[in-house]
């Protein structure tokens, strides 16, 4: 059984480094969800899922975490930066 070679990958263009933040805030959202008693952080995963789907144009006016989740996965998946399983 022989493995081949792939190189690591470099995120070092501005859209792969935005990719990489949105998939960050994404995973901690998720987390906060299907985990209420776990970590928290300083700025809310939320606030920053609504914050980046508004500089699109996309208004979440639920204040509840995983419809949030749910509309920023969708949004996700339209861009192509998460693959739905």
């Amino acid at each position: 059984m022989t493995e081949e070679y792939e190189p690591p990958v470099i995120i070092d263009k501005p859209d792969g480094i935005r990719a990489f933040a949105w998939l960050q805030v994404y995973y901690k959202l998720k987390l906060e969800v299907e985990h209420p008693e776990g970590p928290h952080w300083r700025d809310s995963p939320m606030k920053q899922a609504k914050a980046i789907m508004a500089g699109a144009g996309i208004e979440v006016a639920s204040q509840r975490k995983k419809f949030v989740l749910e509309q920023y996965e969708i949004f996700l998946e339209r861009l192509g930066i998460l693959q739905s399983d």
